[in-house]
């Protein structure tokens, strides 16, 4: 989970000192503990539990890709989650119900049944809902066609008018696959302001690239 605030180098300070054996042992943390680290004032104390606990109220998504399942990354943990709706029915899931998902191949239903089958893993997953991890209920969405459905979609350069995650979520509810990398696999380019080598790769594979503009035009139309 990505948490502001709780860096890399904190997490080893907690570690070192057996402060922590997962990732639930985060959220039991206290400002006591914390003070007695390295370079840890009150104030920055204070300011990592506010955002353990801000990090509490989470999606399902988000969570599902926390888990670090291999070969799991967001877009399919959004999938899991917008197919499933709840972690139970994904915990009862089996190989055949799993690929049923869109992006969910064999390979990747068995890590997703491996990882359910590990008794530890259970126990953290229990414990971080127990410590107030939640998240709201996954609503149904209805996704009318469009032209990015079911497409791998890369965002490169600076949107001026809608922020980078911003126009990633606007492409996942209309269940497109938002990449970080272009590849002849992808399908569209959306390219902002300073789009620098994604853009050229997208240019030399011929890959369709879009401006801002033309993005909005078209989730608009």
């Amino acid at each position: 989970m990505d948490i502001d605030g709780v860096g890399g180098k904190l997490i080893e300070q907690l570690v070192d000192r057996e402060l922590i054996h997962t990732p639930a042992d985060l959220f039991k943390l206290d400002l006591t503990t914390l003070t007695r680290l390295e370079r840890m004032g009150a104030k920055s104390a204070e300011n990592a539990l506010a955002s353990l606990e801000k990090a509490k109220n989470t999606t399902l998504a988000r969570f599902i890709f926390a888990l670090g399942i291999r070969e799991v990354g967001e877009a399919t943990a959004l999938n899991l989650a917008n197919h499933f709706k709840t972690l139970e029915a994904l915990q009862n899931a089996d190989l055949e119900a799993l690929q049923q998902v869109p992006d969910v191949g064999e390979v990747v239903a068995n890590r997703i049944l491996a990882f359910w089958h590990e008794a530890h893993n259970v126990a953290v997953v229990n414990d971080l809902i127990a410590q107030g991890v939640h998240w709201e209920t996954v609503e149904t969405k209805e996704v009318i066609e469009n032209r990015f459905k079911g497409k791998t979609v890369v965002l490169t350069g600076t949107l001026t008018q809608m922020g980078r995650n911003e126009a990633k979520a606007l492409l996942q509810d209309m269940r497109a696959k938002v990449s970080g990398s272009v590849s002849a696999k992808t399908d569209f380019v959306i390219a902002g302001d300073a789009a620098g080598s994604k853009l050229t790769k997208a240019q030399e594979l011929g890959v369709a690239v879009l401006t801002e503009e033309e993005f909005l035009a078209e989730i608009q139309s």
